[in-house]
This record gives C-alpha cells, sequence and structure tokens, in this order.
C-alpha cells in the first residue's frame, strides 16, 4: 500500500518500511492461516465473523468490551497456533528492525503478542533527532536560547533586552484537511477555544483516513520597535490507537502533534494477526525566544491521525486531541 501522506508526516519512519514488513512476514502468514483452518475450521471461521463485527463498533467502552470477551474465547486458540509454528520471535524481531535506518532502530518497541510493535517518541527543539518519549515524566519543560540570527540581518546595536508588553494569543481559527479513501472515515474539529480533536477509522477491506487540523491565531504582536518576544506556551496532547490485522497487509495507525518547535508521534502496527492498542499523553511546556516575524507567533499547534489498513478483516482506529491551555508572547526590547 502507498502510504505517502497528503499531508506530510512529521514521522521520521519511512513509509516503505511497513511494505517491506509485510513481505518479510508474509511466509509466516501464509502459514499461520493454515495452521489455524487445520487446527480448528469453525472456531477460525467464528473468529473471522466476530473479527467483521468488531471492526463495526465505533464506541471505544462498546469495543474494548467486545474485544475483551475475544480475547477470552480466541486468545488461547491464536497461541496455541502460534506455538504449532515455531516462529522464531527472536530472529523476526531483528530482522524487522534492521529494515529501519540505523538512526532509527532505537526508537522500535515490540508488544508481548504476535510481533506487534509501535513507535512512541518526541522530537526535542532545534533537533532532528527522536527519542523515545518519557512515559514516567508527565511534563516536560524546554527553555531554549535564542534562535539563529536570520541571513543577511545586520548586527544589531549594543543594548539590553527588557520585556515589554505581554500578549495573551487568542486561537481563532483552525484549518482542517480530511481524506477518506473507500472503506474509512475521517473527522477533525475544535472542542473548544484553545483545543482540537482529531480522528481517523478504517474498515474492512481496504481503507484510509487522514484527519489533520491547525490551531491558529490571528492576534500577534504589535509593530513597536520591539524586535523579539519570548514564548510560553502550554500544550496538553492525548492519544488512543488501535490496529487490527487478520490477513494480508499490515495495519498502521498513528498520531501526531507539531508544535513547530517540538513534535510527538505515536505509531501502532499489527503486521500479523490480533490486536494492538496504544495510549498516550503529554503535557509539553515550552518556552523559548524568536523575531516577531517568526510564523511561530500565530501558529498554536498542528495535531493528525491517520489509519492504513488492506489485509483481509483489517481495520484500526485513531483519536487524538490536543489543547493549549496557556500561552504568552512577551515582547522584548531593546534599551
Amino acid at each position: 500500500m502507498d502510504q505517502k501522506d497528503s499531508v506530510k508526516s512529521i514521522s521520521p519512519i519511512p513509509s516503505k518500511f511497513f511494505d517491506e514488513v509485510t513481505e518479510l512476514l508474509k511466509p509466516v502468514h501464509e502459514n499461520l492461516d493454515q495452521i489455524f483452518k487445520k487446527m480448528n475450521p469453525d472456531l477460525y471461521e467464528s473468529y473471522q465473523k466476530d473479527i467483521e463485527k468488531l471492526s463495526q463498533i465505533n464506541d471505544d467502552a462498546e469495543r474494548s468490551s467486545f474485544a475483551h470477551s475475544m480475547k477470552e474465547k480466541y486468545y488461547p486458540f491464536l497461541k496455541e497456533g502460534w506455538a504449532a509454528a515455531q516462529i522464531d520471535e527472536k530472529t523476526y524481531k531483528e530482522k524487522i528492525t534492521g529494515l529501519l535506518p540505523d538512526e532509527l532502530r532505537k526508537l522500535i518497541r515490540f508488544d508481548a503478542d504476535f510481533l506487534n510493535f509501535y513507535f512512541d517518541m518526541l522530537r526535542p527543539p532545534q533537533s532532528n533527532t527522536w527519542l523515545p518519549r518519557m512515559r514516567d515524566i508527565n511534563q516536560w519543560d524546554i527553555d531554549d536560547h535564542d534562535d539563529p540570527t536570520p541571513p543577511n540581518t545586520p548586527p544589531p546595536p549594543p543594548c539590553s533586552w527588557v520585556e515589554g508588553t505581554v500578549y495573551y494569543p487568542n486561537i481563532v481559527n483552525a484549518n482542517r484537511y480530511i481524506e477518506k479513501i473507500l472503506c474509512a472515515d475521517a473527522d477533525a474539529y475544535g472542542v473548544s477555544a484553545n483545543g482540537v480533536f482529531a480522528r481517523a477509522n478504517t474498515w474492512p477491506f481496504w481503507g484510509r483516513g487522514l484527519s489533520n487540523i491547525d490551531l491558529i491565531s490571528y492576534n500577534g504582536p504589535a509593530d513597536n520597535g520591539c524586535s523579539k518576544v519570548k514564548v510560553r506556551k502550554t500544550i496538553y496532547w492525548e492519544a488512543a490507537l488501535y490496529a487490527f490485522t487478520f490477513y494480508g497487509h499490515l495495519t498502521v495507525s498513528t498520531a501526531e502533534y507539531n508544535s513547530k518547535f517540538t513534535a510527538g508521534n505515536i505509531t501502532a502496527v499489527a503486521p500479523l494477526l490480533w490486536y494492538h492498542e496504544r495510549k498516550g499523553k503529554q503535557t509539553i511546556i515550552e518556552t523559548y525566544t524568536i523575531y516577531k516575524n517568526d510564523g511561530r507567533t500565530r501558529f498554536g499547534a498542528n495535531l493528525k491521525a491517520t489509519v492504513s489498513s488492506e489485509g483481509i478483516f483489517s481495520h484500526g482506529s485513531s483519536k487524538a486531541s490536543l489543547s493549549i491551555p496557556s500561552w504568552t508572547l512577551t515582547e522584548l526590547c531593546c534599551k
């Protein structure tokens, strides 16, 4: 499946990686399918019917309850078939990891079951290097120095920077982009004066859903001779992802945010069978200094959710929310 985003993703994971994982595991998939059919064809058929029912449930609590009942009914059967296939999990984990560029291999994490894997990462300010999200720390304070001086800027006169007027940007617009291909749904909307929500879902058999939304303020600092501003912004980001693969191409669900200073991404992948869920939330406090003509004086953040599924009975969902409860711009004036 071509998973290139119409709205470019901030994720460093190459889109071809997911296709390569599918090809790597194709013999394993075919072997498992034959084993399950021989073990208990009636139970395997019942499993397929329940997957189809599960894919049609949109309510999180209802889906979780139904998935739990499926786990009680089918999980022992799936584990028995997995054991019968004698899959060398260690070797396959190494092969999957080896499909990533060297600098990204430290970011992949494997779940306990069926070679499910995920990425849960943050990009620090002024950096192209992604790091595993600090899951034990719910708040990330960033205090940055001035951005580099723009090219062809004359040397500033000697001065002391003093604080001036404090502005409280009002988020007055949310630009959104929605994409729904075949068996998919997506939506994005504002939930308050300073918050947005994005979701995407797919159903069997083939679907791609994408929702993208920007928070923008048109209220910037005045042009009054003060050339810089100190930005202090609190961002609250939360995401819940779900990916289910039955047979065929793996299912990928992603959620991400980008403030143009920091960024976060969670990607859940079910490469072979069963479902994979991920949840995450983070409070990020950003503090940095920029020139007044920098677009970040008006840009709050971007939120995006995507799901891609192509396999038979495969489906997934991604839901994400973002709010900016506190955002100030303090003028810095040369005296």
